[in-house]
């Protein structure tokens, strides 16, 4: 026999305030939540907690707007509102929160250097799909060898430009039927000059070639650390005022990862005002194509589209390792989309899966075997949001069927069914697209002297979302966690309450 042979959890929802001092659980509204002490039943102002030698009670309003289903009179209770059991301080045994993580794509790329494809030798590009939807999708991981055939060289040509042959590779693949479903064309979005970037011009610059720093649009840095896989935008100034004052400018290295409404500063130790460019939509590049150029110690470089690599718009260079050396790397991202039930069709049994996939990408050489001297492969792994909507609608509908309050499924007639029983009421309260954050009270009653353990050995999970966009409601439900944390120390109980932890 397991030692709690009946834990299970139980789901709250608070999407607004928490009640104060002396409210009725009778009076609480849809969502709203509150710590209530069982000598009053009435809510406690927080950070206080109940008397003690009393027990608390987690309470939230109900979601359902009438108190009977059918207008059955023999069914009562179901705008009655939502309770855990009695907390008592002393079993109180983790008090944690979870993080706000959101979902991102996998990430891969392939980058060639300059002398990576001569002429008369065909290049070969292996792209790999690896995780749970690729696997539903084929019953095994998918996989699709690429070429760079069909590019031909000018007399005297030594080397194809690697934009081209990376360029050709990503197309093949990318239109791959066991690819296509799974991998896209990366966006690097960097800086694109023009119109979308608003120039605030300085004083004081000389005619060069900047680095740049940058601030999000709420002001703070933005790095590689802080944004994942960002570059560093350089700037040339081309011409300037008597007092250097920005006149034209070009960006001469795109740099990577950029967002609108980011503030760019161009650096110049000379500047007595500094420049800015302001980031609009406009702005940003549109590809996942990274040319660079290298003439001694200058690098320049410019994103393109696959598309735009190989057409007119971008002009490949027909000495790549000469004066000039010319290197390409081509971004893809993971692009699987799962199936999302509508509430017409809803179950809570229907599958559901958000886990992105896995890209790896390498290059080959005419053997098949890895090219280990030429060639530069890079993957990022995907994450999955920390709690999803889909996830606590879930949660929430096996907590309702512990109340037994039904939630009707498998038939024709459900959805005309859940609206007379009140259950979309209950869908409506969970904004599926949405990413929570979840708070957890665990309760664990200790095994008395009880021979057969059953009544006396109980452990609850009581589990509260809230939105992550909410930032008053986690301030308010980290709030009770904080409260139940001082309760139980005051009872010779002492439990931290944990942030940022997994479930």
């Amino acid at each position: 026999m397991a030692y709690f042979n009946h834990a299970f959890n139980k789901t709250f929802i608070a999407d607004s305030t928490l009640a104060v001092a002396g409210t009725a659980t009778s009076a609480l509204t849809d969502g709203q939540l509150a710590l209530v002490s069982d000598g009053t039943w009435a809510s406690v102002a927080l950070p206080g907690a109940p008397a003690a030698g009393s027990l608390g009670y987690i309470v939230q309003g109900s979601f359902y707007s009438k108190d009977t289903i059918g207008n059955n009179p023999g069914h009562g209770g179901y705008q009655e509102s939502v309770k855990s059991k009695g907390i008592n301080p002393r079993y109180i045994t983790r008090l944690w929160a979870s993080n706000c993580a959101v979902a991102s794509q996998a990430k891969a790329s392939l980058s060639l250097g300059s002398n990576c494809a001569p002429c008369g030798k065909t290049q070969f590009m292996r792209i790999d799909v690896k995780g749970s939807p690729a696997l539903r999708f084929l019953n095994h991981n998918a996989y699709a060898i690429a070429d760079s055939a069909n590019i031909c060289c000018i007399d005297g040509q030594e080397y194809i430009d690697p934009t081209l042959v990376i360029a050709t590779m990503a197309k093949m693949a990318l239109a791959d039927p066991l690819i296509k479903p799974f991998v896209a064309e990366g966006d690097v979005d960097g800086l694109l000059e023009g119109a979308g970037l608003t120039l605030s011009a300085g004083v004081g610059y000389t005619v060069a070639q900047h680095k740049t720093s940058a601030v999000d649009s709420l002001g703070s840095a933005v790095t590689a650390s802080s944004r994942t896989g960002f570059v560093d935008a350089e700037v040339s100034v081309l011409t300037i005022s008597g007092t250097g004052v920005i006149l034209t400018f070009d960006i001469a290295q795109a740099g990577e990862n950029y967002k609108v409404g980011d503030v760019v500063t161009v650096i110049d130790a000379a500047a007595t005002t500094d420049a800015t460019l302001t980031v609009a939509a406009a702005g940003l590049t549109a590809g996942g194509v990274v040319v660079t150029k290298t003439t001694g110690a200058v690098v320049t470089n410019a994103v393109y589209s696959i598309a735009q690599a190989l057409d007119a718009t971008y002009t490949p260079s027909t000495d790549p390792n000469g004066a000039t050396k010319v290197s390409a790397k081509v971004d893809f991202v993971g692009a699987y989309v799962d199936t999302v039930f509508g509430n017409c069709s809803f179950s809570p049994n229907d599958h559901y899966n958000a886990e992105p996939v896995e890209i790896i990408v390498s290059e080959l050489d005419e053997t098949g075997n890895p090219c280990n001297d030429c060639g530069v492969a890079t993957q990022t792994p995907g994450s999955m949001q920390q709690t999803q909507g889909e996830e606590v609608v879930r949660d929430l509908i096996m907590s309702e069927r512990y109340r037994q309050s039904p939630f009707n499924t498998g038939n024709a007639d459900s959805s005309r069914i859940r609206e007379i029983e009140m259950s979309n009421e209950l869908l409506a309260a969970v904004d599926r697209t949405a990413t929570y954050r979840a708070y957890y009270v665990q309760h664990s009653v200790p095994r008395f002297n009880n021979p057969s353990g059953v009544f006396d050995n109980d452990q609850y999970v009581y589990k509260i979302f809230v939105k992550c966009s909410d930032t008053a409601a986690q301030g308010q439900a980290l709030a009770l966690l904080t409260a139940l944390s001082t309760w139980a120390e005051s009872a010779g109980n002492f439990v931290p309450v944990e942030t940022n932890v997994y479930w």
